[in-house]
């Protein structure tokens, strides 16, 4: 009850007019926030990472595709779309192929990534080498351990 009644004249102090009170500023980070670093090691990093990552799905060779999965990709790496999720080298390896094969000619054309602390986005176009932006679309990737463990895909409609 006392600490009800402690509230209660708290409240009406505050709210009385004429009251004056100081309000703490708003912290956006702790003292342990760390300066990010956008533009130097992990971005560059990432971007590596992602460069790696078109060149696998522009590559019209399988063996050669598969071979560098392990460079890029963690084990379980995984590919989500508007038509599911391809978990693990063999799925995204079908993926990749299904794709390739339902629009030949095709190749992907990344923009520079965005990075923000393990989270990146890149922007492409997709489509033949006349027309290389007949489909546009944005991959959210995550990296851990120096490996692309996710692509969340999302297509630009028209």
């Amino acid at each position: 009850m006392e600490n009800l009644i402690r509230r209660v004249v708290l409240i009406t102090a505050l709210t009385a007019p004429g009251a004056a009170f100081y309000v703490a500023p708003c912290v956006a980070h702790s003292e342990e926030t760390t300066r990010m670093d956008t533009d130097h090691q992990d971005a560059r990093a990432a971007q590596h990472l992602i460069d790696l990552h078109f060149e696998i799905w522009n590559d019209p060779n399988p063996a050669s595709r598969a071979a560098k999965f392990p460079q890029a990709y963690s084990q379980n790496f995984f590919v989500a779309d508007e038509s599911g999720v391809a978990t693990g080298y063999e799925a995204v390896g079908r993926l990749i192929e299904q794709l390739r094969g339902s629009h030949e000619g095709f190749v992907f054309t990344p923009d520079p990534i965005a990075w923000n602390h393990g989270v990146g986005r890149v922007t492409w176009g997709y489509g033949p080498r006349d027309n290389p932006n007949r489909v546009r679309g944005e991959d959210i990737f995550t990296i851990e351990d120096g490996k692309l463990t996710s692509a969340r895909v999302f297509l630009n409609r028209q």
